[in-house]
């Protein structure tokens, strides 16, 4: 799943530069993006509501409707929105349309990572991102959240999604180090679990949805449990927001 972010500016050297941004962003944090350019807010808002919109990182002064008064016809509680200006006039206003952030251009890379921060508190970001490894067969770009679990063989990790199974000579280690410990549990020596697909937890195993059963380390049970019990907490909280 692509996190889908439109940026809308009538500048074509602001958006350019916006979309630069946003692009090396996703390289540096292993993000799967997809960038929509608009140069009005009437055109957005045309498409937003056919194909919505994760993000938007909206101009205030548009040619025709405002950026303000675009996001107050959007209606849309699911879109968060990063207001981009050359003035801090329209603050209070902006805020007041529950923005996520209000960037004053010239934009920074160093503000756009604290936007983006912003905005994907509220999501799940292990939908968006993806795990580069390193197969016979090049380089593969995996979303993260295909991911049912890892495990070593022989020296070869295995990483097992529901339809293939890809082989890297990445450690173990290395590979769990690039991976949310909100999300993957290291459940023993030899694997690590996407804690999503766990269907059963027992005191010495797990069961995944697929059927799988990988045994738990004996030292460090307690802690698995606890890891897995927080996992289930942060989950129902998000669902219920």
């Amino acid at each position: 799943m692509k996190l889908n972010i439109a940026l809308c500016d009538d500048d074509k050297d602001d958006i350019q530069r916006l979309h630069n941004l946003l692009q090396t962003y996703a390289l540096d944090q292993n993000f799967l993006i997809q960038l929509t350019e608009f140069s009005n807010g009437e055109d957005f808002l045309s498409t937003h509501a056919q194909q919505p919109f994760d993000i938007v990182f909206m101009d205030i002064y548009l040619t025709g409707m405002k950026g303000t008064d675009v996001i107050a016809s959007c209606n849309s509680e699911a879109l968060q929105t990063v207001f981009t200006t050359t003035s801090r006039e329209f603050a209070i206003e902006a805020f007041n349309l529950n923005a996520s952030h209000y960037l004053l251009k010239p934009i920074t890379y160093e503000a756009i990572n604290d936007a983006m921060k912003r905005c994907l508190a509220v999501k799940d970001v292990q939908h968006f991102r993806c795990l580069e490894i390193k197969t016979n067969q090049g380089l593969v770009s995996l979303p993260v959240h295909q991911i049912l679990y890892i495990e070593v063989f022989n020296k070869i990790c295995l990483v097992h999604t529901e339809k293939n199974t890809f082989h890297t000579y990445s450690s173990l280690d290395s590979l769990f180090e690039l991976l949310d410990s909100h999300t993957f549990m290291r459940a023993q020596r030899s694997y690590i679990v996407n804690m999503n697909y766990i269907e059963s937890f027992y005191f010495d195993h797990i069961v995944l949805s697929n059927g799988e059963e990988i045994m738990l380390s004996r030292n460090t049970r307690s802690e698995l449990k606890k890891q897995y019990q927080q996992f289930l907490f942060r989950l129902a909280r998000r669902e219920s927001h």
